[in-house]
């Protein structure tokens, strides 16, 4: 790539040591050592561990793997002065240089030569150009490239949203913080948000010349505070701005794309009768017998594909597709497991409000506890508005704003995240919080007949009352 980060990290853990060898013949020398993942505190393994020689042995070039502890041996190595160092698809895909070690060999003689991946927080910082970046929170880093070229496309804007919650350590009060910030690629196509939450999950969309791609879904990892996320926009099947449900522009993508695969859950076996279906599109699908799919008249460019099953967790994976192409991408599915019911003795209700509302106003309102939400079995919150009558979930930008259907025209919902009202420029932003964070929700259909709790302050357009588990 002609993109490198100016940063070289020293991949390291100790020093090279040479010690007599068995052997002593000048063409059997070795090195060997042991690769480490300081990322995740364990041996890497399946490393690609590359040792060159110079000057007079400029020509020897040996190659090993590392197995499943760590550990690598690179043999018949003639003496002389060697650099050594490892290849890892994650500073591959981070762009990121390592500075190789250096050993001589003496005839007879080898050199213990230990690796290892830069800790979480260098890596962070060499992505970042040195930048401290405060606890919990991490970068995206990306490529963006045209479907239709291949080609980096410079001065493009990712727009991105997400949501800090949390409890404040001091008050155990909730902390709701909504977030909104955007970067433009560079000239080689190449973009990085720093700061982002870890944990949450953040809302991004391409945008440029008044157009717009599909608005995708991604999380950074706690552990490693990194996520990569690489891009493609097509300008035929983006859609213009700044669109209403009323404009043309609002009906699903489509275009010439097809995209086929295999979903396979534990063990590699098939799985039959999943729902396959590309964010908003009318494309939908369901594997056959042998897990088997294929969906067509897609929109070219990344775009969000959804997997589901009852029995498995949801997938919501980027695909990246081109028009008049067929794209192959296949799905692995992980099972639910399900837990033994367990006998409570006493307990106090995690959420008292939720449990208290649903006594007092049973039968005005909607109230999904932790095991029925379990079995909506959905990848965003508003899908679980989408089924119910009384709401229209609608996509503005990288919002989902849920509108109520008891009107005569369409109006935003109330939203209530933790006792916090969500609003936003655009309206509120339900998918801010993923099902698997929320505890309790009740969902009020609002109309001439609303009875709501008063503290909600919800009107005749509705609302939903979200409880997080945090």
């Amino acid at each position: 790539m002609s993109y490198r980060l100016g940063v070289a990290i020293v991949a390291v853990l100790a020093l090279g040591v040479t010690r007599p060898a068995h052997a002593q013949n000048g063409s059997s020398n070795r090195i060997e050592g042991i690769v480490f993942d300081s990322v995740h505190a364990r041996p890497l393994a399946n490393a690609h561990v590359v040792a060159a020689g110079t000057a007079a042995q400029s020509e020897v070039r040996r190659e090993a793997t590392s197995d499943s502890t760590g550990r690598y041996r690179i043999d018949s190595l003639p003496s002389g002065h060697y650099i050594v160092g490892f290849e890892s698809p994650l500073l591959d895909s981070l762009e990121v240089g390592l500075s190789p070690r250096e050993a001589n060999l003496a005839s007879g003689r080898s050199a213990t030569l230990d690796l290892a991946l830069p800790s979480a927080a260098k890596l962070r910082s060499a992505v970042c150009f040195g930048a401290t970046l405060p606890p919990g929170t991490g970068v995206i880093i990306g490529h963006v490239v045209s479907a239709e070229t291949e080609s980096p496309l410079a001065g493009v804007t990712i727009a991105m949203e997400w949501r800090d919650l949390g409890v404040d350590r001091k008050t155990l009060r909730p902390i709701n913080r909504q977030w909104s910030d955007s970067v433009v690629t560079d000239r080689d196509g190449w973009y990085r948000m720093c700061g982002v939450a870890t944990g949450a999950w953040v809302s991004m969309q391409v945008q440029q010349d008044r157009r717009t791609g599909a608005v995708l879904r991604t999380r950074v990892d706690d552990t490693l505070g990194i996520a990569i996320r690489h891009l493609s926009l097509a300008g035929a099947s983006s859609r213009s701005a700044g669109t209403t449900a009323d404009d043309p522009a609002s009906v699903p993508r489509s275009g010439t794309a097809t995209l086929r695969g295999v979903v396979r859950g534990p063990g590699d076996a098939p799985v039959a009768g999943a729902e396959v279906h590309v964010r908003d599109t009318g494309a939908e699908t369901r594997t056959d017998t042998a897990g088997a799919f294929t969906l067509g008249a897609l929109p070219a460019g990344t775009q969000q594909l959804e997997v589901r099953r009852v029995g498995y967790a949801v997938v919501e994976i980027p695909v990246d597709l081109r028009s008049g192409a067929t794209i192959t991408h296949d799905v692995v599915l992980r099972r639910i497991v399900n837990l033994d019911s367990v006998l409570v003795v006493a307990s106090r209700p995690k959420y008292p409000d939720f449990y208290q509302h649903q006594t007092v106003a049973a039968g005005f309102g909607l109230f999904l506890g932790p095991e029925a939400i379990a079995r909506e079995h959905v990848s965003r919150t508003s899908d679980i508005l989408e089924k119910r009558p009384g709401f229209r979930v609608q996509q503005q930008g990288y919002h989902t704003v849920v509108l109520s259907t008891r009107e005569a025209t369409y109006c935003p919902a109330t939203i209530i995240i933790d006792g916090i009202v969500v609003r936003s420029s655009v309206g509120p932003s339900i998918d801010d919080v993923h099902p698997a964070e929320i505890g309790a929700m009740e969902i009020y259909r609002g109309g001439e007949e609303n009875f709501a709790p008063a503290e909600y302050h919800i009107g005749k357009c509705g609302g939903v009352v979200i409880w997080t588990k945090r």
